[in-house]
């Protein structure tokens, strides 16, 4: 479970990053309350299945270069996330394979100018990592995929920032940028 939490938090960190290209301070999200565990199934002929889904509390910065008339802002979001996971892992426990989709409602205002914006966005999240006969990961990649959509109370302008990033594993384990790409659209 905090497997998934980190993973997450790491694609906030990339949206924020992709978001705070325009010179701005940058951010961390974090989750305010523990989730609950769906279920896990096991069998020791059959791979080790694992499902889990909660709606949880959540907070994060973003800067959002078409807000505050198009000079550029950041935002404070709160409102719930939402997610559901699978996570497949081989009886030898040498692969795992996920697929997490999450979305976020809420709400967000800016810091200087005060406008308040409903905030939704939708993610996937895919990938596999494979372990050698020594327990430790040998390869692994993500793929990242961030829709994020603002509606502006006071004017009813919309922005869009699509971020769709990859991720591979060294050999120590860690997960490292790949390469993004990000969309901004202004309405």
């Amino acid at each position: 479970m905090f497997n998934v939490q980190l993973r997450y938090a790491a694609t906030l960190m990339i949206a924020g990053a992709t978001l705070t290209a325009c010179d701005t301070e940058p951010f961390a999200p974090r989750a305010e309350s523990s989730v609950r565990a769906a279920a896990v199934s096991t069998a020791a002929s059959a791979n080790t299945i694992y499902s889990d889904e909660a709606t949880v509390p959540f907070s994060f910065v973003l800067y959002a270069s078409c807000a505050n008339g198009g000079e550029g802002e950041v935002l404070q979001a709160n409102g719930n996330l939402q997610y559901k996971g699978h996570w497949i892992t081989t009886t030898q426990g040498q692969r795992e394979h996920h697929v997490l989709v999450a979305s976020f409602i809420g709400s967000a205002i800016g810091w200087e100018s005060g406008e308040m914006y409903d905030v939704a966005t939708r993610e996937l999240s895919q990938g596999n990592t494979a372990y050698g006969n020594d327990g430790i990961p040998d390869s692994g990649e993500e793929l990242q995929r961030i829709d994020l959509r603002l509606t502006s109370r006071q004017t009813g302008a919309t922005f869009e920032v699509i971020l769709v990033g990859r991720f591979v594993q060294t050999p120590t384990g860690e997960f490292v940028l790949d390469g993004w790409e990000a969309t901004t659209r202004c309405n």
